[in-house]
Order: C-alpha cells, then sequence, then structure tokens
C-alpha cells in the first residue's frame, strides 16, 4: 500500500511538474516596438562622387525620401531599417545636370523611379551597428552593407543616427556606357554617402473600413 501511495506521489509531482513546463512554454512575452521615422525637415542624404580623374568632384543630395525604423525592445539587433529614394528629387545645385542623372545614362528615372533598401538583420561592429540587407537601384538588388552609429536620444520616440559608406555604382548599371566627350574615365565608380537622420513616431496609415 505504502508503495502504491508513493508513486501516486511521484506521479502527481511528475504531471505538476509537466504542466508547469507546459504552460511556461506557451507564455508569450510581450514585444515592445516603435514606430519610427526620419524627421525630413533635420535630416539629409548626400552623396559625392569625384569627377575629371579626380581634380574635383560633385556633391549632391536626395530631397524626396523616406527612412523607416521597426526599434524593437529598444535593441537594434533585433530591429529592422527600410528606406525609399525617390529618383527625381535628385539634387545636385545645376538643373541641367539633374535632368541628365535622371535620364536613361544614368538612374533613368522614369522606369526606374525608386531606390530602396530593406534591412535583413542588423549586427553590433566596433564602432556601432551595421544593417545588412537588401539595396535596389535600376532594378538590380544586392546585399549591402551599411555602417551607422547612434549619435544620441531626446526622449522616447528621437534617436540621432549617422551613417558612412561607399557605392560602387556600376554595380547597379548607373552610368554604365555613360562617356565624356573628352575626358576618359571623367565620373567616378565610387560614390561616397552620407545619411544623417533623427526619428519621430511613424504614423501608420489608417485602415480602410
Amino acid at each position: 500500500m505504502k508503495t502504491l501511495q508513493l508513486n501516486r506521489g511521484r506521479g502527481r509531482s511528475f504531471l505538476m511538474v509537466l504542466l508547469v513546463i507546459t504552460t511556461l512554454s506557451f507564455t508569450v512575452i510581450p514585444v515592445e516596438i516603435q514606430k519610427l521615422t526620419a524627421e525630413k525637415n533635420h535630416s539629409s542624404l548626400l552623396f559625392s562622387v569625384p569627377i575629371a580623374n579626380g581634380i574635383t568632384r560633385v556633391t549632391g543630395k536626395f530631397n524626396d525620401y523616406s527612412i523607416d525604423l521597426d526599434f524593437v525592445d529598444k535593441d537594434f539587433t533585433k530591429s529592422t531599417l527600410s528606406a525609399t529614394i525617390e529618383v527625381a528629387g535628385i539634387d545636385t545645385g545645376i538643373p541641367g545636370r539633374d535632368e541628365h542623372l535622371r535620364s536613361a545614362d544614368f538612374f533613368e528615372a522614369e522606369t526606374y523611379p525608386r531606390i530602396t533598401f530593406v534591412s535583413k538583420r542588423i549586427e553590433r561592429s566596433a564602432d556601432g551597428y551595421v544593417a545588412i540587407g537588401d539595396l535596389t537601384m535600376k532594378g538590380i538588388s544586392k546585399e549591402t552593407e551599411i555602417p551607422f552609429v547612434v549619435t544620441g536620444a531626446d526622449g522616447e520616440n528621437t534617436i540621432g543616427i549617422a551613417a558612412r559608406f561607399s557605392l560602387n555604382r556600376t554595380d547597379f548599371g548607373v552610368g554604365n556606357d555613360f562617356q565624356h566627350s573628352s575626358i576618359e574615365n571623367f565620373i567616378s565608380e565610387t560614390i561616397s554617402v552620407e545619411i544623417d537622420f533623427w526619428t519621430k513616431k511613424r504614423k501608420e496609415p489608417k485602415k480602410a473600413e
């Protein structure tokens, strides 16, 4: 009889342990996601390219873009970054040159109106972070690493971010066939990019009723 009671006691203990494990397995830990976006009035997306075999360089910017951050648990390595740049908003300060950059010689803006980036993961680096994802330009997508640092924070939704990196324009078919009338290799293949922005809370589009 004592053996039977002992076995029953062990059975109840096992069932209790099993119940606790099962309960913990189905416990959902809430995830905090802050939907943030670049506040463009105090942000910039700049580029520069050496020309004439490095004698000088051209600088410019994109005026129409969005950068979104889904900031998960205040941890960049859990978060995602995405950006959309409207090619029509390119601005080098000379309207004729901007029109040429929008043409088929370079960005072919009518056919490929946007440049996009979507991160697949964000990793820590020695200096800050690296967003690794797909950059798409002129219909060509390539995995690209964008290093960035956090420059500061102010309140719940304001985070400052700065990114500095280079791209090879020929990887995306930008200006590959362009030839200057008198100078060979007039435009460098390497484009330097500087992005500085701070965030604000993102307004989600209203759902259709």
